[in-house]
């Protein structure tokens, strides 16, 4: 549990990173403008999803019903909701009695469940490296180190 718990706070930092690295002035524009969303979407969408999840446990049943819909907020507002959540998702990983739940009809492991999660928010990723090249924002540095030659310039 202990590197779970570590690959979650990793997760958890990148996502934040990738916050704090896009300007103010950019973060509700969208940097393909005919194709997918802005900056402050994909935060929208990553953490609605936390906040299911969350929901779910919760309620010991992770289904559609604990999921609202996307809600845009400024860089502070987010990055303090994300604060929340995080913490609250390290103390379901913390409960020892929570072994699994009821995950859309079938009952899951606790672990497979929010390592479904953190799949979500890495998807993201993938959308804000697209997202950061287009509009000329430097990757956070723990993803270049992370990455290495991947994400090197030239």
């Amino acid at each position: 549990m202990n590197d779970f718990i570590s690959n979650w706070k990793q997760v958890n930092d990148l996502t934040i990173e990738f916050l704090k690295k896009i300007p103010n002035k950019d973060f509700s524009k969208k940097p393909f403008r005919k194709r997918f969303k802005s900056f402050a979407w994909e935060f929208a969408c990553i953490l609605s999803t936390r906040e299911g999840y969350i929901r779910g446990f919760a309620l010991e049943k992770l289904d559609g019903n604990c999921f609202s819909s996307d809600k845009e907020l400024s860089k502070k507002e987010f990055l303090k909701k994300l604060e929340e959540t995080n913490k609250k998702i390290l103390r379901i990983l913390g409960d020892k009695k929570t072994k699994e739940i009821n995950y859309f009809g079938d009952k899951t492991s606790k672990e497979s469940v929010l390592s479904w999660l953190m799949q979500h928010e890495q998807l993201h990723y993938g959308k804000l490296v697209l997202y950061f090249a287009q509009a000329g924002i430097s990757l956070p540095d723990s993803l270049v180190r992370m990455w290495d030659k991947s994400f090197r310039k030239g």
